[in-house]
């Protein structure tokens, strides 16, 4: 008997310590998830997004252009493998049109840096037509 007890509070304490790993690691994801908002949100990475939309069509942004306004896709937000934030931009409240963005930070300046991304179909139709 006295020995089932403690396989048993054995088992409890195993059961406690993995539970305590699983939420710790949960804490941390959502840490982390909370502070690519944080930079995803900030005016160094709008001003990013501004001015690759830009690079993309001149009049970007202005009364009248193709390209309107934006909204980002907090539901698109996540960590890259391979460094930084990857995130999705919608143009002009429509999903079909859209640019992906990764942003990392440059290791020499410490500044947010655009590094890579892709648009959709339809975007590149849109711009496409444009020119």
């Amino acid at each position: 008997m006295n020995t089932i007890r403690k396989i048993i509070k054995g088992f409890v304490a195993v059961f406690i310590l993995i539970g305590l790993v699983i939420g710790g690691i949960k804490i941390m994801q959502q840490v982390q998830y909370n502070e690519m908002v944080n930079t995803v949100k900030s005016e160094e990475v709008q001003n990013i997004i501004e001015d690759n939309l830009k690079l993309r069509h001149e009049d970007a942004l202005k009364s009248g252009d193709v390209i309107q306004s934006y909204q980002i896709d907090m539901d698109s937000i996540k960590h890259s493998p391979m460094g930084g934030i990857i995130f999705k931009v919608y143009i002009n409240n429509d999903k079909q049109l859209y640019v992906h963005f990764l942003i990392n930070k440059d290791l020499n300046s410490g500044k947010l840096v655009h590094q890579g991304g892709g648009t959709s179909e339809k975007f590149s139709e849109l711009i496409r037509n444009q020119k």
